[in-house]
């Protein structure tokens, strides 16, 4: 009785809020287009934050580390993974700008951009898309009906696709979206440029209802880029929804503290130069990457995976 009466509401919210509950069946027949992308839309909106309780992520022919993801909508993310040894990866991304640092690249700096300023950059050879769209890949995505330009059609068994368009900072994509054909979960994205060329895939499996936020969440997601020959999975233990971050809003901010012993290179710069690219004749040498920059064959070859 003492154990039952301590907690309070708050304990036994905790208790609820980690069992089990079979999801909500949406579908009972292949929805209409309205019916699709509210379901998908409904699920994402009662999520404005989320955060790991206990993750990995696993690379290609290296072994699992941990990781901790932290996300605020619309543009608030952080993704940082480490080992006994200390950081090896931090993404991430507030309204303003983005970054992202790997401890293991040749030289690991940490490149940051505006998000305004890279549609219009050089960087973006250097990288297809924005960390922040890691958001959608968790699951958490919305569509405006408007965009859609295809379906709701059948894919398979309990599988139902739509194609849309997506606007980005990196500019416009097509977009496949796969859901779940009863519970209208996110099953797979796949991110096509205007040549058709595949640009990013993401896959949401072992899905878990959260029943007192009305949300359901995959338990993995693998994540493929195939131009930056990058892929990954992440397998997450438990999600927080809703709550604050211990850290708040600083989460959020570029870590200049926390990775002040790198140099901080800024990749919307009309002086930058990608790896792999060259300096029109009429530019200036570059003012923000000493050392000549970081090469491709180095990037594949000693930090296979995150770039």
């Amino acid at each position: 009785m003492l154990l039952g009466t301590a907690g309070g509401c708050r304990w036994n919210e905790w208790f609820r809020r980690n069992q089990a509950e079979p999801p909500p069946i949406l579908f009972n027949a292949l929805p209409s287009r309205d019916e699709a992308v509210a379901a998908i839309n409904a699920n994402s909106a009662r999520i404005q934050s989320l955060q790991t309780q206990g993750a990995t992520v696993s690379i290609p022919g290296a072994p699992s580390i941990s990781a901790e993801i932290a996300l605020e909508k619309p543009k608030n993310f952080r993704f940082r993974a480490s080992t006994f040894l200390g950081s090896e990866l931090d993404l991430g991304s507030n309204s303003e700008q983005f970054w992202f640092w790997a401890a293991r690249a040749p030289e690991p700096h940490v490149f940051f951009a505006r998000h305004d300023l890279f549609a219009g950059s050089r960087a973006r050879q250097m990288l297809p898309i924005e960390p922040t769209w890691l958001i959608e890949a968790l699951g958490v995505v919305e569509i405006d009906p408007a965009t859609i330009l295809e379906g709701p059609i059948k894919a398979g068994d309990d599988r139902v696709e739509l194609r849309t368009m997506m606007q980005a900072s990196a500019g416009e994509f097509t977009r496949l979206v796969q859901i779940h054909g009863r519970h209208g979960w996110i099953l797979e994205q796949h991110l096509y440029d205007g040549r058709g060329q595949l640009i990013a895939s993401a896959r949401n499996l072992q899905h878990e209802y959260y029943h007192i936020d009305g949300v359901s969440l995959p338990k993995r997601i693998e994540v493929e880029v195939p131009q930056g020959k990058l892929r990954f999975q992440l397998d997450i233990s438990k999600w927080a929804i809703n709550q604050q971050p211990p850290e708040g809003q600083a989460l959020y901010e570029l870590p200049r503290t926390q990775l002040g012993n790198y140099r901080f290179v800024d990749i919307a710069d009309p002086n930058f130069v990608p790896p792999g690219g060259t300096i029109p004749v009429d530019a200036p040498p570059p003012r923000s990457v000493s050392g000549g920059g970081l090469r491709s064959a180095d990037l594949r070859d000693r930090y296979r995976g995150f770039r």
